[in-house]
Parts: structure tokens; sequence; C-alpha cells
């Protein structure tokens, strides 16, 4: 269903509007230059997982851009949890997004107004039915930019140009999803949505958090990797060590735990009788197990 067609109310400036009547103005500042800050939050059972830390991080990305939200971050995670209960869906996807609005066109935009809208509606995430199979990713053209030439840990919508590029091309390829390198293009940074670990040799590896969003389902697995007596490595992977790991999978609010079988021209035997499936199938299980303990 076209996301302009669904039914509901979206919450908007601090109110209930109708799903086809949240609107902006084409001019709006945020439109033209991604002054928008925005969130992804997975709802399990009628309940936001970490939302606290979601609305936080919003907050910590509105400062990045100037834009000024109402209140705090705990009065507008409970205007968050209130708009959820109010929709009465029990598996959902909430979006808070944040924007600088129409008065003033110009990059500074200085005159341009704060505004907040959160929508919230069912869904499966990008790639639902796939975790059996796992996802194809192939190597995007486009890479991350170096952390002194963008905020890297504030979710603006800017930076996400280069993953939706990279998304389509590689969707043109046959492939689900594609691999973003670091600026050299020798080291592996994230998904376009997400992060990405690997299986080595019964341990967890994942990149560090220079080149890409620590986001906050990748913080929650190492946690609880840890929690479970899984060893997590952070470190710097090279490109050519992908085909010496034994499985992959990516991390996401969208993604939650999803296995990877494929990168570039590197395979991974998903489903096998080996440590990485065990591994990969342990981890979905304490993430899943945690997720649906907030009700």
């Amino acid at each position: 269903m076209p996301m302009d067609a669904r039914q509901g109310t979206i919450w908007m400036d601090g109110r209930y509007v109708p799903w086809a009547d949240a609107r902006l103005h084409v001019l709006s500042h945020g439109l033209h230059y991604g002054t928008v800050a925005f969130e992804g939050v997975r709802v399990y059972d009628g309940v936001a997982f970490k939302l606290r830390e979601h609305i936080e991080r919003l907050f910590a990305s509105c400062r990045t851009v100037g834009i000024e939200l109402p209140g705090s971050a705990t009065t507008l995670a409970a205007e968050a949890a209130a708009y959820v209960a109010k929709t009465g869906l029990r598996d959902a996807y909430l979006r808070p997004i944040a924007w600088r609005g129409a008065e003033e066109l110009g990059i500074v935009g200085q005159m341009a107004s704060s505004h907040l809208a959160m929508a919230c509606w069912q869904w499966e995430g990008p790639h639902a039915g796939k975790q059996g199979r796992g996802i194809r990713v192939g190597i995007g053209r486009w890479r991350r930019p170096e952390p002194d030439m963008w905020p890297m840990q504030a979710k603006l919508s800017g930076l996400y140009g280069i993953g939706s590029i990279n998304a389509r091309l590689a969707k043109a390829d046959g492939f689900d999803d594609a691999l973003v390198l670091t600026p050299d293009g020798d080291h592996v940074a994230e998904l376009t949505g997400a992060n990405l670990f690997f299986v080595d040799r019964g341990r967890l590896v994942t990149p560090p958090t220079e080149h890409a969003l620590n986001g906050l389902t990748r913080q929650t697995v190492i946690a609880l990797a840890e929690r479970v007596g899984l060893v997590v490595e952070v470190r710097p992977i090279a490109r050519h060590e992908i085909e010496g790991f034994s499985g992959a999978f990516a991390t996401g609010t969208a993604y939650e735990i999803l296995n990877i079988c494929q990168i570039g021209d590197v395979r991974f035997n998903i489903g096998s009788d080996d440590d990485a499936t065990d591994i990969i199938a342990t981890v979905a299980r304490v993430y899943a197990a945690a997720t649906h303990a907030i009700s």
C-alpha cells in the first residue's frame, strides 16, 4: 500500500491529524537542504523498544542542524508512547521526524521554524520473509565520508542519500542491499541502513563506527552477545577479509537480526551444521527475547 494512502492519524506538532492531511510546504528548508533528523523505532506487543534512547538521539541529531524540539526527551517519549497506544497497533514501526520549515529558504535558514511529527504503521521490515535464506549484498559504488566531513552519529536525512543510491543500484543488479565501504575503499563500514557483523572462528567481529552510525540495535546485540558468553571484537575489517569469515548478519531497527547469504562474490552457507549458524541463531534468539521482554 502506498504510504500516503494509509488510514489512521499522525502526530504532528503536538496534535493528531488525519493521515492524508499530514503535509508540509514544498519550500520547507529541510526538503531542500537536508535539515531533517529522524528515528526508526520498532513496536513489539504494543510497546516501543528502546524508545527513550531513540528520542535522546533525536534530540542530539536536532541540535546538530539547529532544530529546536519542544519539551524534553522525557516528555516527548511519553507523547510517543501515548501515540503508539492510540493507534492500537501491536507490532509496528514508529517514525519520529523533525525538520526546518518554509519561512526562509537560504542555506542557513535561520528564520525557518522547527517542526516535529510521528507516524506509526504496521510493518514487517524491508526484508520480510528473507531471514531463512538470507539476503544477497552487492558492493556499493559510493562510500562513506570521513568522520571530519559529516557528523556521523547524528541521524540526519542527508547522509542517507548515499545509502539510497547504493541500494537502488544494488537492486538493479539483482541484490537485496549494498555494502558501503570506508573512504579508502578497502574497509567495511555498514550496509545502506544497517550495521554489520561477521562470524570469525567462533567470535563476532564488527567494524568500529567512525564511518557508520552506532546503531542502537548494534549496541544491544553487542551487550546481549557478551552476556551469553560470546566474544565480540570491534576492529577495522578489510574488504579482502570477507571471504575468510564463516557467516555474516545485519542489525538494525528495520532489519532486526538478518542473515546474509552473499556479499559480492562471497557466499555463506546459511542453515548448515556449523558454529556460524549456531552463533547467529543464538544472537537472533536473545535479541527476540529482549525485544519482547519489554511488555
